[in-house]
């Protein structure tokens, strides 16, 4: 039957899609099995082309999804970086080589301010720097100690220098 008033065209189609729902599911189904690789290439150009999209939505629904599951992502990450200690070895180093070499002058900046600063992490570099202990075996009292000594050293080399 052709219509020539296109309201009326498209309630009959979706009258004659509710009368035969399950036919056209079916040969949607049918048809779908038998053209997978035709489906896999039209899903592959729409990621290509949509690329940023996708990405955003994605961003989204992970961040919601990290909110929802905080716990029990944390603790299959930290099962996951303990059962694969030289793989994520490796991937942070690749991912720290590309930073540092994207941003040096940031690194440099901070590095600088940190050490003019005298701020905790760099005294605790400064203390654990070739030997066995780690930043947690450091007491906040030492670290004290250490600025203090930092600070007398920079003066007598000030005073010595006029």
């Amino acid at each position: 039957m052709a219509y020539a008033c296109p309201i009326r065209k498209k309630e009959y189609q979706r009258e004659w899609y509710e009368k035969n729902k399950e036919k056209v599911l079916e040969r949607n189904k049918k048809w779908s099995k038998e053209n997978r690789e035709i489906i896999s290439e039209i899903k592959k150009k729409y990621r290509e082309k949509n690329r940023e999209k996708i990405a955003k939505r994605m961003k989204k629904y992970q961040k919601q999804y990290y909110q929802d599951n905080k716990e029990r992502v944390d603790k299959r990450m930290k099962e996951y970086r303990e059962n694969n200690k030289e793989r994520t070895a490796k991937i942070y180093k690749e991912h720290n080589k590309k930073y540092h070499q994207e941003n040096r002058e940031k690194i440099l900046e901070r590095q600088t301010k940190s050490r003019e600063d005298l701020s905790d992490s760099y005294l605790k570099h400064l203390l654990i720097d070739r030997t066995n202990l780690t930043y947690k075996d450091i007491p906040q009292g030492l670290i004290e100690a250490k600025r203090e000594e930092i600070k007398i050293r920079r003066f007598i080399k000030r005073e010595n220098q006029k």
